[in-house]
């Protein structure tokens, strides 16, 4: 019983302390590790996975070119997360296996933003793909005051969303993108 438990732990740590984009994790829950990898390209990444449930078939992503300057992939409570991060803003996607769809997809995505040097534009969103839950708090500069002001919270429902991770690609970005 304690191996178990500790596997999902040690993996993560092995995956993030050493800034891995490879991952061999049981997925899919069949009691088997399945591979997921991040690859890097000249002008993007793409993102691999094989899952043992489906005779370890290994299925790629579209080659993402909207990618950022770096990024990482790792799990946390069974849960895959990208994380794709600019010179001033960082995007995260969560994935996690379906069961019932036999299929990896999207369950959540959070958009954090820095604005510009008076922080201009700055706050961040969050959207649970899985509940329809949206929220997000931005901030804006007021240029008579001299400061940042704080924009009212916002806390929505949103449509309930299926995207595969088989299907990840620039224009699925886009569209989480403009959730506001």
């Amino acid at each position: 019983m304690m191996k178990s438990t500790l596997l999902p732990f040690l993996l993560f740590l092995t995956v993030t302390t050493f800034g891995q984009n490879k991952i061999s994790y049981d997925l899919d829950a069949d009691g088997k590790a399945d591979k997921l990898e991040l690859v890097n390209t000249d002008d993007g990444m793409k993102i691999t996975y094989a899952l043992s449930s489906q005779g370890n078939k290994v299925v790629s992503t579209q080659k993402i070119t909207t990618a950022g300057d770096q990024r990482t992939v790792s799990m946390s409570k069974n849960v895959v997360v990208l994380a794709i991060n600019y010179m001033r803003a960082s995007y995260t996607y969560k994935f996690r296996y379906d069961p019932k769809l036999k299929q990896i997809k999207v369950i959540g995505y959070d958009n954090e933003q820095f604005g510009n040097a008076v922080n201009d534009g700055s706050g961040m969103s969050s959207y649970n793909l899985l509940t329809g839950a949206f929220e997000a708090n931005w901030n804006h500069w007021n240029d008579k005051k001299k400061e940042l002001i704080s924009d009212p919270k916002i806390s929505k429902k949103m449509p309930i969303k299926t995207y595969l991770l088989k299907d990840f690609s620039n224009s699925m970005i886009e569209a989480l993108e403009k959730v506001k």
